[in-house]
């Protein structure tokens, strides 16, 4: 593993979906413990780009990649490289809240279990761990065996963020992971993530969001990377006309 230089890097990425050229020529370096928004219009290639991070698009008949991305240094598309395992260093948090109908403590032992963990003592502790970095352990500590299907939406959110967290992942993506939530749920999850020191990828439509919890953004367009940079440089200085027009809403 690399220690220094970027946690994630795209190399001359292309992406199609048959004939379809989704993503052209992607370079990106992504900083470690950082929070890097994707922005752009619906199907610029920003939800393309984040699944390939943990290879999501392997499951899409005719899908195909050419150039390279790296985590940590080390190729995810490689010849030795194995999908579980990157998706063991990837975890991902959708759109909607996806519990599975279990208990709120099962959902987050999902994962662990898995891999091999099998003694409660060492549950219990992955469960409490997970569930207070996703700031949830002190409204659910008391009713762990209950569904996490009877949480509110920001609730269950959070379960699935603590869900994705049991397996210590180097990098969680989120795509629009607060697009179904209600303000006050959306505003507890934005907490989180501008709080968590972790390395997170968020795909959102909402500029102010972006704004609000992004180190750096990248703005996509027609499958390009058009800019990319600290976001408060995107937001109040950006180089090209295309960031400006899309940010204050001339286009998009």
């Amino acid at each position: 593993m690399v220690d220094d230089g970027p946690i994630i890097s795209a190399r001359n990425v292309d992406f199609f979906y048959g004939s379809f050229h989704a993503l052209k020529g992607i370079n990106l370096d992504m900083a470690k413990n950082e929070v890097t928004a994707l922005i752009g219009p619906s199907g610029c290639g920003k939800s393309t780009f984040l699944k390939l991070l943990n290879r999501m698009n392997d499951f899409v008949p005719g899908a195909r990649l050419s150039g390279e991305i790296l985590i940590s240094g080390r190729s995810v598309y490689g010849p030795d490289s194995d999908p579980v395992s990157i998706r063991r260093l990837v975890g991902m948090v959708f759109q909607r809240p996806n519990p599975f109908p279990k208990s709120i403590y099962d959902n987050i032992c999902y994962g662990p279990r898995l891999v091999g963990v099998k003694k409660k003592c060492d549950l219990d502790i992955v469960v409490e761990k997970a569930l207070l970095a996703a700031a949830l352990w002190e409204d659910v500590k008391d009713k762990l065996g209950k569904s996490a299907l009877e949480l509110s939406g920001g609730q269950q959110q959070r379960v699935c963020i603590a869900r994705a967290l049991a397996l210590n992942p180097d990098i969680l993506l989120m795509d629009e992971p607060t697009s179904a939530l209600d303000p006050i749920a959306t505003a507890k999850v934005e907490e989180w993530i501008k709080s968590a020191g972790l390395s997170i990828v968020i795909v959102t439509h909402n500029m102010q969001q972006a704004a609000r919890v992004s180190d750096h953004t990248a703005f996509f367009y027609m499958g390009e990377l058009v800019e990319f940079g600290p976001t408060m440089e995107i937001f109040t200085r950006p180089r090209e006309v295309r960031t400006e027009n899309y940010i204050t809403g001339r286009f998009g």
